[in-house]
């Protein structure tokens, strides 16, 4: 998440999509993978915070979810990658240009996946028919080719190897091992499977790894009094009431087969999180407020970035409202594409962020070591962005300082918006501000002319980075400040060639960068944006559920990979220090009165994020009916 602080620390991300319903006998089902394409146009059919925001829903109770994963059955591979391995040739990824121009991830799709420990090379039962060319030994299929799920909830993911089986019906631990996840809000449970390409040119790590199929699921977020633990196989529970609980065979969708998983809600008592909840592994950033800080959750296990503030030095520098308005903005906003908060808590000297670790680096990282990107990178990370930006202006918060340092890739290569200290809440269509926030590159013409500005300075900001990502610099660059204000408010926009900006990409980059707010692209809201030559193509739809492959996955190896992170700070000891600050007065903590966020759950003890005592569940259900 940016985590080179200077002069705030902030951050945030979500998801979700279609959900899978339990598969029944009777129910017909769609192997192809493909879907019928929207007309792109349409887009006004759809009221915009339909598509960009999933409602915010608390459980009626706080708890941990646990995921018992057990057993597919029936995958296979794609057509195109059989025909492609038996015949001995590689076989590329689906990229984002072929995405963006209509084609989504069912077959050829590719994920970035991790390395993760624990991995079985012993060979397993040679595969099916539905796996043709993929390497055998005396007849047997290697674990290294064996499938793997990749499990995401709130978007904190975990990979999971399966243990046992043959690639056309793997078999994973079950009740040997379950994973937890904290429930700060309602929302769905993913898991997808993938395998490793053996046609993969050597140095590709994951990234031409092979999706075979995802289940979508919606948990029942309350507990089950007759239901049968998730952990105990043959005792399969129906869905009761709203999502599902227990253990059920789910249709893979986007691929063939079916994937038999457990899912159980665990409530549990409210208690005080405190610093002492998590494990500090790693700093990663610091700055003027505080510092930012990778963490383990002790009682699930899940990794987290923890962003510390001191109350002193924002009281002293008048920036409790602007902190305070970053925690209202990130409680309530559910996008694909903006970091999410876990929680929020807070000491006498300090507040803490607990936020999503997402660490595929900044996109400023990126840019700077490839120089510029090509169109279909470019336009899929504006696309993406477009709708963060749309659902902060549903919510009529202007976000205000869109630029790479605040945009994070994902384990997958989709974007996370964070860092939002300088937002502003509150701002209706017909509303302006006069604040002079953001940073001197992206700052549009009416904010320096102090006019007043609107919602149509993110679409200005839109543009910059649009012309930056395909060029490398900004429009209107200049190492001297006041110089490169004057371009801002006066220099004509130029283009290097058509190769580098084609015609689409040109006319839409100069109408969001028209000086006139007024005349702007998107003055009447982002559907005129979307509805750009540049986007043909896209169904919006499909974007938000990220069913589009993106062209470029980081290298990230597992949960607790820092490697994108300067090591300036990850060569510092992570620590909670004790600040030597002033003594806050009760005025002063009142300010701060109203800022946790969904207290967690006390009492799970074992460290690891796996459940592997059975007295857990049969516990956790017996004070579930009492």
């Amino acid at each position: 998440m940016s985590w080179n602080l200077t002069k705030k620390l902030k951050e945030t991300h979500l998801g979700f999509s279609k959900s899978s319903t339990p598969s029944t006998k009777d129910k017909a089902k769609d192997k192809s993978g493909t879907t019928t394409p929207s007309d792109v146009n349409s887009i006004a059919d759809a009221r915009a915070s339909d598509l960009t925001q999933a409602p915010v829903v608390k459980p009626p109770k706080p708890g941990i979810l646990v995921l018992t994963l057990y057993e597919a059955r029936g995958l296979s591979l794609p057509e195109e990658y059989q025909d492609a391995l038996a015949a001995g040739h590689s076989t590329g990824a689906h990229s984002a240009g072929d995405a963006l121009s209509g084609s989504t991830r069912p077959g050829a799709s590719t994920r970035n996946a991790s390395a993760f420990s624990g991995s079985l090379d012993r060979p397993q039962t040679s595969s099916g028919s539905g796996f043709k060319g993929i390497p055998t030994n005396h007849g047997r299929v290697s674990g290294k080719y064996m499938p793997y799920a990749l499990v995401d909830f709130d978007k904190n993911q975990v990979f999971i190897n399966s243990v046992d089986g043959n690639p056309e019906n793997p078999v994973w631990a079950g009740s040997n091992t379950q994973y937890k996840f904290d429930v700060s809000r309602v929302g769905e449970l993913t898991v997808q499977l993938f395998m490793r390409n053996p046609a993969a040119a050597a140095g590709t790590g994951r990234t031409q790894d092979i999706f075979l199929g995802a289940v979508r699921v919606n948990p029942r977020f309350e507990a089950v009094p007759d239901a049968a633990p998730a952990g105990k196989k043959g005792q399969a529970d129906k869905p009761q009431g709203q999502g599902h609980s227990g253990l059920g065979w789910f249709d893979l969708q986007n691929g063939t087969g079916k994937l038999q998983i457990g899912v159980n809600f665990v409530e549990n008592r409210v208690g005080k999180l405190t610093i002492d909840d998590f494990d500090l592994l790693t700093l990663v950033g610091r700055g003027s407020f505080g510092k930012v800080m990778q963490v383990r959750k002790k009682d699930t296990g899940r990794i987290y970035a923890i962003k510390t503030i001191r109350k002193a030095r924002i009281i002293t520098r008048s920036e409790v409202t602007h902190t305070l308005a970053e925690r209202s903005v990130l409680a309530q906003i559910n996008n694909p594409f903006i970091v999410p908060l876990k929680f929020s808590f807070q000491s006498p000297e300090k507040l803490y962020f607990v936020l999503a670790f997402v660490n595929g680096g900044e996109l400023f990282f990126h840019l700077s070591k490839e120089g510029r990107f090509d169109i279909n990178r470019s336009r899929f990370y504006t696309a993406e962005l477009l709708c963060a930006l749309e659902c902060l202006h549903g919510f009529n918060v202007i976000y205000r300082d869109l630029k790479p340092e605040n945009i994070l890739l994902d384990y997958q290569g989709h974007i996370a918006l964070c860092d939002f200290g300088l937002c502003k809440l509150e701002m209706k269509d017909e509303d302006s501000t006069n604040t002079f926030v953001g940073t001197p590159e992206y700052l549009a013409p009416e904010l320096l002319k102090g006019e007043g500005y609107g919602k149509t300075v993110d679409w200005w900001t839109l543009g910059v980075l649009l012309y930056e990502m395909l060029t490398g610099l900004p429009p209107f660059y200049d190492e001297n400040t006041n110089e490169m204000y004057r371009k801002i408010l006066t220099a004509p926009l130029n283009f290097p060639g058509y190769d580098v900006v084609p015609p689409a990409a040109r006319d839409l980059l100069t109408k969001l960068l028209d000086r006139n707010p007024s005349k702007r692209l998107g003055v009447n809201g982002s559907t005129e944006i979307k509805s750009h030559p540049f986007f043909h193509g896209i169904d919006w739809k499909k974007l938000l559920q990220r069913k589009y492959e993106p062209t470029f996955k980081p290298n990230v190896a597992n949960a607790l990979d820092t490697g994108n992170f300067d090591d300036v700070f990850k060569n510092e000891v992570a620590q909670d220090s004790v600040p030597d600050d002033f003594v806050l007065s009760k005025t002063m903590q009142d300010q701060f009165v109203n800022f946790s966020y969904n207290r967690p759950v006390a009492g799970l003890d074992d460290a690891g994020g796996s459940i592997k005592d059975p007295s857990f569940l049969e516990a956790s259900e017996t004070r579930g009916r009492r």
